[in-house]
């Protein structure tokens, strides 16, 4: 759900970008600010982040206690260096590109010929990002409690909401 949430922004950064090669700069640096603030924000503010919280489901150090900004940092981590290789895969491409050429393609031409520009780096960013989806699928099935490689990194578990009462129950005996 967090992916549908986030997706209008996403959107509206493509075809703001779309509109001049330049753009491609802050576009870059407000969209990456508003994920990073979402995933870290509101899981330590509301004990988890919109979709998680639509599903009923919390965000919880091993502990049992609310997780801190650093926790939420930590948990993310994963996520954000594979969103740095991105960023720097398209800062890369954005500067060999020509400006007056981007400015002419069609949004879904723009983004080809981005990769055009650094094409063997973009398969790089392709193979990290699903080594990191395989890892994180195969540690969530493999290890009892369901933890992802993301709870892994912030010492966190997902729970349902119901739950929490009997966790701080069991937490503090």
């Amino acid at each position: 759900l967090d992916g549908i949430i986030l997706a209008p922004i996403s959107v509206g950064f493509f075809v703001f970008n779309s509109m001049d090669l330049n753009n491609v700069y802050a576009g870059i640096l407000v969209s990456n600010v508003i994920t990073i603030f979402y995933h870290i924000y509101f899981p330590t503010r509301f004990g988890a982040t919109p979709g998680k919280l639509a599903l009923g489901l919390h965000i919880l150090k091993m502990n049992g206690d609310a997780i801190t900004y650093s926790d939420a940092f930590r948990r993310y981590l994963p996520n954000l260096l594979l969103g740095l290789i991105a960023i720097i895969n398209t800062l890369f491409a954005v500067s060999k590109a020509d400006a007056k050429v981007y400015n002419d393609l069609s949004w879904m031409k723009q983004s080809e010929y981005l990769q055009s520009m650094n094409s063997s780096m973009f398969y790089i960013q392709m193979i990290c990002i699903n080594a990191l989806l395989f890892t994180s699928f195969f540690i969530f099935i493999s290890n009892e409690r369901k933890r992802s490689i993301s709870d892994l990194s912030g010492d966190t578990a997902v729970v349902k909401k119901y739950y929490l009462k009997q966790i701080k129950e069991v937490m503090n005996k």
